[in-house]
């Protein structure tokens, strides 16, 4: 059984491609200033229609074509201090969400029809679905062997990663590379749970594409909370207090450890320590103990690629009142949660780097 299979891809033409595919514009705020040409332009526009017509114009010029066979794409992400190799390909709805693709987090119902709405817009999956396997030794040499050759792009993207492509097509490595995916038994789904959410429910047999790396190549970082409380100050720090001690810090901590929070309220911030040690997740644990109880709303979710003087300032303005900061979840306890059929809080994980938006694409 093949959990991963090879497909037709719709992709930009090599000298244009670190032009036309980008990071995804909700999660970097530095894309602000950037010309919206491209997947940009259509990620950015809030109106559909517009988003169509210049897509269409994309493939009317012949700026993006479809590949003329089935292919695999593998695909890396690098820079001095990491990288990643994965395998691109597509895989079978149904088999999502049961013992072969899992998934682990809870989702927005707005965002799954967001996400559905862009889909069907252009009928094409511009990004990849972000999943993980548990790692393969021979696989991982195989796939290394493969981007000792040239590869189809490689350049450095806005998010200050090099992004490079290989295209499997030829019969040996064809073959080959289908032996080692027939060793894979489960695949994670990491980042993308809206995306697939919203083929399910578009009531249309949609294939989506995936990207699997192996789970020792993958870095998460925090995913933090912002969000606007009317209760008091004192009535927070009761309700904090049942559940955690609280210190005054002048500096964020390098790293934080389970069992541990931080918050940043009317320009300080604090660490929250757990009083009683809890097998949750710190983010479970938070939205839990905190976030539900004191009524938050105007929650946002904000990356750990953006700095605590970010969080901070988010923190003192109209809109919020308060931050938190939370440790990132080690991969490992993601993969067990979804393997024991559970779910964490929606944006639990922040997966990066990232691969770009319209780099690799799938028609619909």
């Amino acid at each position: 059984m093949l959990l991963i299979n090879p497909f037709k891809a719709l992709r930009p033409v090599k000298k244009q491609a670190h032009k036309i595919s980008t990071p995804n514009p909700r999660y970097f705020n530095n894309l602000k200033s950037y010309p919206k040409i491209g997947y940009l332009k259509i990620l950015s526009s809030k109106n559909l229609n517009k988003s169509k017509k210049y897509f269409q114009n994309m493939k009317d010029k012949k700026l993006i074509t479809k590949e003329i066979k089935n292919c695999y794409y593998i695909y890396k992400i690098s820079n001095k201090n990491h990288k990643q190799i994965g395998i691109l390909g597509k895989v079978d709805l149904n088999k999502y969400d049961n013992k072969n693709i899992l998934g682990h987090e809870e989702t927005f119902k707005n965002r799954v029809l967001e996400r559905k709405r862009q889909i069907l817009n252009i009928s094409t999956q511009i990004g990849p679905i972000y999943t993980a396997y548990k790692q393969n030794k021979k696989l991982n040499d195989f796939l290394k062997k493969i981007t000792k050759s040239k590869p189809i792009y490689s350049f450095r993207s806005l998010d200050k990663f090099n992004h490079q492509v290989w295209i499997v097509d030829k019969e040996i490595n064809l073959k080959s590379l289908k032996n080692f995916i027939k060793k894979i038994k489960k695949i994670y789904i990491c980042d993308g749970h809206h995306r697939i959410q919203g083929m399910i429910r578009s009531n249309k047999k949609i294939s989506p594409m995936i990207v699997a790396f192996p789970h020792n190549q993958i870095k998460i970082l925090d995913y933090n909370r912002v969000l606007k409380s009317n209760f008091s100050k004192e009535k927070i720090f009761n309700i904090i207090n049942k559940n955690f001690k609280i210190i005054k810090i002048k500096n964020n901590a390098k790293s934080l450890k389970k069992g541990y929070l931080e918050m940043c309220m009317k320009n300080q911030w604090y660490s929250l320590k757990q009083i009683k040690e809890n097998n949750k997740l710190d983010v479970t644990i938070l939205h839990e103990n905190i976030i539900n109880k004191i009524k938050a709303k105007n929650i946002e979710f904000i990356s750990g690629i953006n700095s605590s003087g970010f969080l901070k300032k988010l923190a003192n303005s109209k809109k919020f009142n308060i931050a938190f900061k939370v440790a990132p979840t080690n991969i490992l306890s993601v993969m067990k949660i979804a393997d024991r059929k559970r779910f964490m809080p929606p944006k639990s994980t922040w997966f990066h780097p990232k691969p770009l938006d319209g780099l690799i694409c799938s028609e619909l």
